[in-house]
């Protein structure tokens, strides 16, 4: 049994929390937990998790002994609480996408349990559907973390620091930066009185075209057509503010379909 300490209980910590811990999730969703076992978790506002069994530590010098500390905290946090920790026989892995393993290098066993996923607390988690990416110091600290991973998911890959890195550049843009042009759109339909519900069909088949098509050979729109009228009557509709997003995504698919043009 690997004995498990998770530090940061934000929206990806009490996912994991709840999914190591036997009671935690749905027996309809449950994943195979019978190798790992959840000692305690920690967190800074000392709140206790609903549906998790383990006990809540609260304070960092009195975490239990543990074979694998999980950091999941935000990615400027990672250094000090991992140097604030001095478990020497446990292994310390942080959950960030673009913090290097190398942050954890005052610990002798270290390494990287990273899933490239958006978390929300109040949505269920499927782990068995993620990707789990990891990185280790060595092939026994990597063995651990291979047998953690195995009980969430069957998709693993090893990615040192640099393929790690981006990859998370990668999801911010069809994350973080799709989901802006999300709001954008929510607002313009809002402001104009139309349903938002009349874009879901095209947000549906926008994403299932560039899963089946390829994201390059799926792009339509009169940036691609160099349909300038239409850019110009769109960029009057926008506010002044909103103009240099537009022209900036308009140019940057007009330079990626250059050749097609």
């Amino acid at each position: 049994m690997i004995k498990i300490v998770v530090i940061g209980t934000g929206n990806l910590g009490t996912h994991l929390c709840r999914a190591f811990d036997a009671s935690g999730i749905p027996e309809s969703s449950k994943a195979d937990v019978s190798e790992v076992e959840l000692v305690g978790y920690y967190n800074r506002s000392g709140r206790p998790l609903e549906f998790v069994s383990a006990p809540l530590i609260k304070n960092l010098d009195q975490l239990p002994d543990a074979d694998l500390i999980l950091l999941c905290v935000p990615d400027d946090q990672v250094p000090a609480v991992s140097s604030s920790l001095s478990h020497q026989n446990s292994i310390i892995a942080h959950t960030s996408g673009s913090v290097a393993m190398q942050a954890l290098s005052d610990h002798e066993n270290h390494g990287v349990f990273y899933i490239p996923q958006s978390f929300s607390k109040k949505r269920s988690v499927d782990f068995s559907q993620l990707a789990l990416c990891l990185e280790a110091s060595d092939s026994s600290t990597m063995k651990i973390l291979e047998r953690v991973a195995s009980s969430l998911s069957r998709k693993r890959f090893h990615l040192d620091s640099l393929q790690r890195r981006q990859l998370h550049l990668a999801a911010v843009y069809v994350n973080n930066f799709v989901n802006h042009c999300y709001t954008k759109a929510e607002t313009i339909l809002q402001e104009a009185e139309i349903p938002s519900g009349l874009l879901q069909p095209l947000m549906e088949e926008t994403l299932q075209k560039a899963l089946n098509l390829g994201a390059k050979n799926a792009q339509t729109g009169p940036a691609l057509r160099q349909d300038q009228s239409t850019i110009l009557a769109h960029l009057a509709l926008l506010p002044p503010s909103d103009h240099p997003m537009y022209k900036t995504i308009t140019q940057s698919i007009q330079e990626t379909h250059a050749q097609k043009l």
